[in-house]
């Protein structure tokens, strides 16, 4: 998988995996990630991948109508909490590692990947990334309509 991050300074909330096959040019990839950073501020991730085995399996359940295959869009929402669980876990099984501060940056990617890119919590999952940009702008204003009309107990 090949991952670009979106340069913001806060954390972005989702994540879209982007299924190429052996066909599909580098510059498809990176055609449909620019303009899906461009159009939307909520992506943190995007992930090139070529789908595989795990990956279609939990698809096809998660979307049973669909046609998994490649060129293709998943979002998913990016759990923040549990990451935080699944690299204690790892920092835990190289404890002696952790203690000297010498587990390689590449384990804590691996934990990062395995979780953001779980595809049974897949929100959305299509062949079009027009539908991939309408989704995550609606979540977007959702949530900024949430924060105006929130009462913080605070003032």
């Amino acid at each position: 998988m090949f991952f670009k991050k979106k340069p913001k300074e806060e954390e972005a909330d989702y994540c879209v995996a982007i299924f190429v096959d052996e066909h599909t040019e580098e510059e498809v990839y990176e055609r449909f990630s620019d303009h899906l950073f461009y159009e939307v501020d909520s992506i943190g991730v995007i992930s090139e991948a070529t789908l595989s085995a795990k990956m279609i399996e939990p698809l096809q359940e998660k979307f049973p109508a669909a046609e998994i295959k490649a060129v293709s869009f998943a979002v998913l929402k990016i759990d923040r909490e549990r990451i935080q669980e699944e690299t204690k876990k790892m920092e835990s099984k190289y404890k002696w590692r952790k203690f000297f501060d010498t587990i390689p940056i590449i384990e804590y990617l691996k934990v990062e990947d395995e979780v953001m890119y779980d595809f049974q919590n897949t929100l959305l999952y299509t062949h079009h990334i027009e539908e991939v940009i309408e989704y995550l702008k609606g979540i977007e204003m959702a949530e900024q309509h949430d924060e105006e009309h929130n009462v913080h107990p605070n003032g």
